[in-house]
């Protein structure tokens, strides 16, 4: 009798190999390779995001060309315009997830003009999709497994994206596990609601003693990554009031644009209150 194999067969044999690889350094290039048996993509990057902190790099699908024009500048400061970054800032599920599904109005935002990715080019037209899948440790720190295809290449199709999702746990599980130490301070690991918290109060209470109540929400709404058409949709105003407000947001903070924004919020999510959420310091190493 002929045995029918599904579109995972390869998968449920690639899990032996994730298996055996997991704690070792060739673990992320094995799990790479078993996502790429299912669904074709061009690169691969492995970033990790401990709570107020600049990213990690942990993993790259680069040559080592690629690698240098690319992995030096997202890690200075081209981070700050990353949907998947601020994802992480605001305490997202973990889970898979497209990357225009993370910015809001994406098409009209200013820091957004057509599909770009801050990891690799900000060209839009340069890739044609950008994916992540999100694992965060006990320790609070994401780590985000991105997925990329060239522009001259279609996006990935609902049926591939519904091949992922069927994989997403174990993906998560392996990336969770792989760097649970990372960003370890000798402490014990603090409970994912207590970060998720913290942020939401950081939210909440940033730039409350420049800003008026107006000017804090429409902020937020920028940190989350709203452009001026998607706050006034959001805020029943005209895209004009929307644009003075976030002009004097500016330059009540002394900055001119929405990476400086960002920069002031991480800076903020870096010194925490008595009592709150330690700071997490990571070591740098898997």
């Amino acid at each position: 009798m002929q045995n029918a194999r599904g579109p995972l067969h390869d998968w449920n044999r690639n899990v032996a190999r994730i298996v055996a690889c997991a704690d070792t350094p060739q673990l992320p290039a094995v799990l790479v390779s078993a996502i790429r048996d299912l669904v074709g993509f061009e690169h691969s990057v492995i970033f990790g995001y401990p709570p107020g902190r600049r990213p990690l790099f942990l993993f790259d699908g680069f040559s080592t060309a690629q690698k240098k024009s690319v992995i030096a500048p997202y890690l200075q400061r081209n981070y700050l315009d990353d949907p998947f970054f601020a994802a992480c800032a605001r305490a997202i599920d973990p889970g898979l997830y497209r990357m225009e599904d993370l910015t809001p109005d994406e098409a009209a935002s200013e820091t957004h003009p057509g599909y770009v990715s801050p990891c690799v080019s900000d060209s839009p037209g340069y890739l044609s999709e950008e994916i992540g899948f999100f694992a965060r440790t006990d320790r609070g720190v994401y780590i985000v497994l991105s997925l990329m295809r060239p522009g001259d290449a279609p996006p990935f199709s609902a049926q591939e994206f519904a091949t992922l999702e069927e994989i997403e746990p174990v993906v998560q599980s392996a990336l969770a596990r792989q760097w649970q130490t990372l960003g370890a301070t000798g402490s014990p690991p603090q409970p994912t609601l207590g970060l998720s918290d913290y942020v939401e109060h950081s939210f909440r209470t940033f730039g409350r003693q420049v800003l008026t109540d107006r000017e804090q929400e429409v902020a937020h709404l920028i940190l989350r990554g709203h452009s001026s058409a998607s706050l006034a949709a959001h805020l029943g105003i005209s895209p004009a009031t929307a644009k003075i407000h976030r002009k004097n947001i500016y330059a009540k903070l002394n900055i001119s644009s929405q990476s400086e924004l960002f920069a002031l919020f991480i800076d903020g999510l870096s010194t925490v209150p008595s009592g709150g959420e330690p700071e997490s310091r990571p070591n740098g190493t898997a």
